[in-house]
């Protein structure tokens, strides 16, 4: 991981801040998320953040092998 020093609004740490406790995460890693979530919205302007979140939440289902096969007739 790379340490960098970010320069922000004070409005806008205070709003991370408050993000982050109700995520229950430190402000680092809310700060990790946001920013992940902000640069996959401006990659891909179709789709909603939920949907983003959703495909990240499948994701990361995928990696851990918590997943099965879709059975099509089930359709």
């Amino acid at each position: 991981m790379v340490r960098k020093t970010v320069v922000m609004d004070e409005d806008l740490a205070r709003d991370l801040d408050l993000f982050a406790r109700k995520e229950a995460r430190d402000f680092s890693g809310a700060l990790r998320y946001t920013a992940r979530i902000g640069l996959l919205a401006v990659e891909n302007p179709d789709l909603t953040i939920q949907e983003i979140k959703d495909i990240l939440e499948a994701k990361a289902e995928y990696e851990e092998g918590r997943t099965s096969e879709l059975d099509p007739r089930a359709i």
